[in-house]
């Protein structure tokens, strides 16, 4: 670790979701590497040293680099924020840059993001003893105001972090927990990976609102984009959601529960609930966009990485997923194309063939 108790930080992916990281982390003093691709996402926060935060001060960045060797060396922990479709490869290029000791902490990590990265890695020869730890959700939901300007909005104040195998979570949440004060070990990565809000929320918001989408017709995604219809499919899906993770053995909450154990946010119902997140001075809302077409994240990524493993493990555990796999099928026509090729299926996560006990003692112990 860092002197007096900070970490040395390395984040791959200059994301949204990377930055806010910078933020959060920068003014909390630790010693942060930025890392991505795409040099043209790097330009300007190297050009500033990092970033400004409203409130709060400048956030360094001591190193921002292209080069993921020089962004790792050294690092005590390595957050990956580059989306779900892009762990598995992000594990193959770290595998022989890897040391002794290190963390790896998915945020976040979908539905099934540690199996995955732990697949790959020893796919790819990694035998440094690494921990593979995933969050449930992004920590953090800000405003960025300029290209190396946020403004804090929202430190969520439910979080889970499991790591895979089970066995390791303590000792991985032993040293995520100074980064993330509101955060808590969770047993499982069922626990985080069935608390996925993104899958819940955003896929069937497209789904129903793809006219607006497709016509570019800007919406306030959730106050406007969540009608009582809406709510009602959310309700279907989220229901199969936490059937399927207590058949693996993990309580998860309802999406109810998850606002407002989350967010503070209660509304007489989803609707209300969604309006209010949107609408508050705080609401973490305000700044959700409408995608500018299908072809979004909130399709492409959180289909693959978030509904479909939930559907085939609910088939693995005998649990009836017929909300889900409908929404799976839709969103999939409207696209116009098939989302296999990125999809955790039972095979890639590990898992085929299993019954629950066998997955619940995967997910405990490793696939040793």
């Amino acid at each position: 670790m860092a002197e007096h108790g900070k970490a040395t930080v390395a984040i791959i992916g200059a994301g949204i979701g990377g930055l806010y990281l910078i933020a959060e982390l920068g003014c909390a003093g630790h010693a942060l590497r930025l890392h991505d691709i795409d040099d043209a996402k790097l330009a300007d926060v190297r050009e500033r040293g990092g970033l400004d935060v409203e409130g709060r001060g400048f956030a360094a960045v001591a190193r921002v680099t292209t080069d993921l060797a020089a962004a790792v060396d050294g690092a005590d922990i390595i957050v990956v924020c580059t989306g779900g479709n892009a762990q598995e490869a992000v594990a193959r290029a770290l595998a022989p840059r890897l040391h002794d000791g290190q963390t790896i902490l998915l945020i976040q990590g979908n539905t099934g993001g540690a199996l995955v990265v732990r697949r790959a890695l020893d796919a790819a020869g990694c035998r440094a003893p690494v921990d593979v730890s995933e969050m449930d959700n992004y920590p953090y939901s800000n405003l960025r105001l300029g290209p190396t300007r946020i403004k804090p909005i929202v430190r969520k104040r439910f979080l889970q972090i499991a790591a895979f195998p089970g066995t390791r979570s303590d000792a991985a949440f032993a040293r995520l927990a100074p980064l993330f004060p509101t955060a808590v070990a969770a047993p499982t990565v069922v626990h985080t990976g069935f608390t996925n809000a993104n899958a819940m929320l955003h896929v069937a918001n497209c789904v129903a609102n793809a006219t607006k989408i497709e016509r570019a017709e800007s919406y306030k995604f959730y106050a406007e984009g969540v009608t009582p219809a809406v709510a009602r499919l959310y309700e279907a899906i989220n229901a199969e959601r936490v059937a399927v993770a207590a058949a693996l053995g993990a309580s998860v909450p309802t999406l109810a529960d998850w606002f407002e154990r989350t967010y503070g946010v209660r509304g007489a119902d989803l609707v209300e609930t969604c309006q209010l997140l949107t609408t508050n001075r705080d609401g973490p809302y305000q700044a959700t966009g409408t995608p500018k077409s299908l072809e979004h994240k909130f399709i492409v990524e959180d289909v693959p990485t978030g509904l479909v493993p939930m559907a085939a493990l609910g088939a693995a555990a005998g649990v009836a997923t017929p909300a889900l796999s409908a929404l799976i099928d839709i969103a999939q026509r409207l696209l116009g194309r098939s989302l296999a090729a990125e999809a955790r299926t039972l095979e890639r996560l590990g898992l085929a063939g299993m019954t629950a006990a066998q997955i619940r003692r995967v997910v405990e112990h490793g696939f040793g």
